[in-house]
């Protein structure tokens, strides 16, 4: 696999079933794995929905005609995120109204609430007036067989550029004990905040992380 062949571009609403499709693979598997398939597919596409919604930059990566990879990039504006209406068409086809959809948002209901959570965390640390509050990575994934690649590299490095573009001068991530959060120190990012209040006896972390956009 080569980057030879990845095309870098801002994110459609064509993209969406793409971009759920990488977030499925990657963070439902619990639901996945005791056959709620349905509700896997709500789940992904629905957080996949209110990522880009609050993400004025949406970036993918695309071979071939398969999205491989994707990028959110939010926007904080005296503290508060600037939200994309782009986007909000397809989170009111995530809701119907219908039972099965009210049971598969019941099946989904950790999944969601997890990142839920993690919205949270961020826009309280926005609303202190950090420096590091300009933008955030709200969203990085990348299909298993291409992470190790430099992809997520140039992923950020255009994330950067573009958050530059914006009047950003510094912006922030959220990771956790559980991830790789050392790639983001090989990218001159550092540690700026750790939250363990979500430790509910299993040691979880979750990490902070500030950089400048012109690194």
């Amino acid at each position: 696999m080569s980057l030879d062949n990845v095309t870098l571009r801002a994110a459609t609403l064509d993209d969406l079933a793409g971009i759920a499709a990488i977030y499925n693979q990657l963070w439902c598997n619990t639901l996945r794995n005791r056959g709620d398939v349905e509700a896997a597919d709500f789940c992904a596409r629905f957080n996949i929905a209110m990522q880009l919604q609050r993400s004025p930059i949406a970036l993918v990566a695309e071979t071939e005609g398969r999205i491989i990879a994707a990028c959110c990039i939010g926007i904080f504006e005296d503290g508060k995120p600037r939200t994309n209406p782009t986007w909000s068409p397809a989170i009111t086809r995530c809701l119907p109204g219908n039972r099965d959809g009210k049971d598969r948002r019941c099946q989904a209901r950790g999944s969601l609430f997890g990142d839920s959570r993690e919205k949270a965390t961020a826009d309280r640390f926005a609303a202190t007036g950090n420096e590091y509050a300009q933008g955030q990575l709200n969203l990085i994934i990348i299909m298993p067989e291409w992470q190790g690649k430099g992809l997520g590299r140039k992923l950020i490095d255009l994330a950067r550029a573009e958050l530059a573009k914006a009047g950003c001068t510094k912006f922030f991530l959220m990771s956790d004990c559980n991830s790789d959060w050392q790639f983001y120190e090989h990218l001159n990012m550092k540690r700026i905040l750790e939250d363990h209040s979500q430790d509910t006896g299993d040691g979880f972390i979750v990490y902070m992380y500030g950089g400048n956009t012109q690194d």
